[in-house]
């Protein structure tokens, strides 16, 4: 299994143990990664993992360095509130970077990563 695929696998595995059992505050019904779509009738919170720009940032033999970028969309009932989101938001960057779950250890890079949050309202009968 490549780096790449590693990465990724682990990525999808951290954002899929967003439960309270797990010591969150959301409870994420499913993840959507990499070309899988959300069916209509598919229970909220979700979240939607697509891989993004793909590069070659260092090829000094024999060790070439990619940078990949990842979007991590979650996606709420209407019903949600902004502290909702915040929390979901703050599970995501919690998961992906610094939680401790069984069998799993932080991420490691020598890049510097970049994490921003836009929170969209429900606007005239939006349904994400």
């Amino acid at each position: 299994m490549s780096k790449g695929t590693e990465l990724s696998t682990e990525i999808e595995a951290r954002l899929s143990a967003i439960r309270p059992a797990n010591g969150f505050a959301t409870d994420i019904k499913a993840v959507y990664a990499f070309g899988k779509s959300k069916p209509d009738s598919a229970p909220f919170p979700v979240i939607l993992l697509r891989a993004g720009d793909d590069q070659l940032i260092s090829n000094v033999w024999p060790d070439a360095v990619r940078q990949v970028t990842f979007q991590v969309e979650g996606v709420m009932a209407r019903a949600a509130t902004l502290q909702d989101l915040q929390a979901l938001h703050h599970d995501i960057v919690k998961a992906v970077f610094g939680s401790k779950l069984p069998g799993t250890r932080p991420l490691q890079s020598g890049q510097q990563f970049e994490e921003s949050a836009d929170f969209d309202p429900d606007t005239d009968g939006s349904t994400n």
